[in-house]
């Protein structure tokens, strides 16, 4: 446990960092450029987002997936990362060939296709980097990915802030997005190969690792593209339905309801590699136990920065965003619910994916994306950005559901139902009594956010605490 442990901790210190560069970047940003800008900017950071999606092929599970599987040979772990690294860029080359081809032949909206140049440099350069992210999560050293990462956040942060300040607005915020991905990347690389025993090959032998890599990658783009269409896809129908306006409350609601799903993130990231190694051995009753542990610190997680927001939301959304983006309150509360259920499902499909059962835990995220699409294409003309929170919160549950009946008919044992019951029920009890004293007590947003916050931390380490879920020692690492 101590090295799943060690990654764990590295992967979360860098989704803290990155929560806390967001809480700086977002209402900033907001303050810089007009709401309807910012609708925009959401609109075309959502498609963005799915075509960079599928410019990686899942290169980036597939690469720390089997970076991990031969980590005790330095020869076989090198040629895994070359033939990663060149299918990244073919990969990267064909998307920006046919981005290009969509803009002449008029595809993408005219609003649209100024944003093309830098946002082709990031996937280019994107796709580098998430190599590099992988090779160093498949050998366990993810602090280094994380350094990685939250230095991409950072300059991204800086630049894009500065851009949109000198009054370069939306097209600025997405040049600083570009040349974030340039330099990060190319220090990536050059930390690979001077600060590792690992070197790239010129000649990748493509043959003998393509195909497991690609097969790997490509279920891993179906349920990938899934997962993104799921929520991304009701912020590009609420622009198509609503306007810019309402897209930009709708993302205000999206925004840190997916923030409370970082701990389970964290665990999801770790599972992966680690569960691959551990299977490698057929260790399964040591899976069966980091499953567990890993629903646990899920719920908890989910439980307190959920539960937290919930009881928070119109003060979050005033302080946060501004007076002009409160409107999206019950919206974000919608999500609230369906992240918890979806935050947990997180921590196993990645030791389902990662023993053989890749395919059908990406039907289900199908599946899943499909009710998502039917739900908001029915619901947000009729109840604008509520309907669209209420089909994404639901699309979350079924796809808990459908993971959780895959988990019952897999070799590993569910958590047992008693030792669930106890749990979610300890969770409850907190759930209310956070929940009643918010309700009761009605304070300006700034003194609500700083005093319910703390009140609220220090309620759910009581209950807890005393109910033997938040251990009162600290958890000793292993070394070995």
């Amino acid at each position: 446990m101590g090295s799943l442990l060690r990654s764990v901790l590295s992967i979360f210190s860098g989704k803290v960092v990155g929560i806390m560069i967001s809480l700086v970047f977002t209402p900033l940003l907001v303050r810089l450029i007009s709401q309807n800008q910012y609708g925009v900017y959401a609109s075309v950071l959502a498609a963005f987002s799915i075509v960079t999606l599928l410019s990686k092929g899942g290169l980036f599970d597939a690469s720390r997936k089997t970076v991990a599987e031969y980590a005790g040979d330095v020869s076989e772990v090198s040629s895994v990362i070359s033939v990663s690294l060149s299918m990244s860029v073919i990969y990267g080359l064909a998307t920006t060939f046919i981005i290009f081809l969509c803009v002449v032949l008029g595809v993408v909206p005219s609003e649209y296709s100024t944003y093309t140049i830098p946002l082709v440099i990031a996937i280019l350069f994107g796709n580098i980097l998430h190599i590099i992210k992988g090779s160093f999560y498949g050998l366990q050293r993810e602090s280094v990915g994380e350094i990685l990462q939250v230095s991409r956040r950072l300059l991204y942060t800086t630049l894009a802030l500065l851009l949109a300040y000198l009054g370069y607005d939306v097209i600025g915020v997405f040049v600083g997005y570009a040349l974030s991905f340039v330099l990060v990347g190319l220090m990536g690389v050059f930390l690979l190969m001077k600060h590792t025993s690992y070197h790239l090959s010129m000649d990748p032998p493509i043959r003998r690792y393509g195909k497991q890599i690609a097969s790997f990658g490509g279920y891993q783009l179906i349920g990938g593209i899934s997962a993104m269409m799921l929520y991304k896809s009701d912020i590009l129908l609420v622009k198509f339905f609503q306007g810019s306006t309402q897209t930009a409350l709708y993302q205000s609601a999206i925004v840190p309801a997916e923030m409370i799903w970082f701990v389970p993130s964290a665990i999801q990231l770790a599972f992966l590699q680690h569960t691959a190694s551990l299977w490698s051995d057929r260790k399964t009753d040591e899976i069966n136990q980091r499953l567990q542990t890993g629903v646990k610190y899920a719920i908890l997680s989910l439980t307190l920065f959920g539960v937290g927001l919930f009881g928070l939301a119109e003060s979050f959304l005033n302080v946060y965003f501004g007076p002009n983006y409160v409107g999206a309150k019950t919206t974000l509360q919608i999500l609230i619910f369906g992240t918890f259920f979806f935050g947990t499902t997180r921590v196993v499909t990645p030791v389902l994916q990662a023993t053989g059962w890749i395919r059908p835990t990406e039907f289900i995220t199908v599946i899943g994306l499909l009710l998502n699409l039917a739900l908001n294409v029915v619901l947000i003309p009729r109840y604008g950005i509520i309907g669209a929170g209420v089909g994404t919160g639901l699309s979350y549950v079924a796809i808990f559901i459908g993971n959780v009946a895959l988990w019952k008919y897999s070799q590993f044992d569910l958590v047992p139902l008693r030792w669930t019951g106890k749990l979610v029920l300890t969770q409850v009890i907190f759930a209310i009594l956070f929940l009643g004293i918010v309700h009761l007590v009605d304070l300006p947003p700034w003194i609500s956010l700083a005093l319910f916050s703390t009140l609220g931390l220090v309620l759910f380490l009581g209950i807890n605490i005393v109910a033997g879920y938040v251990p009162m020692y600290p958890v000793q690492l292993r070394t070995d």
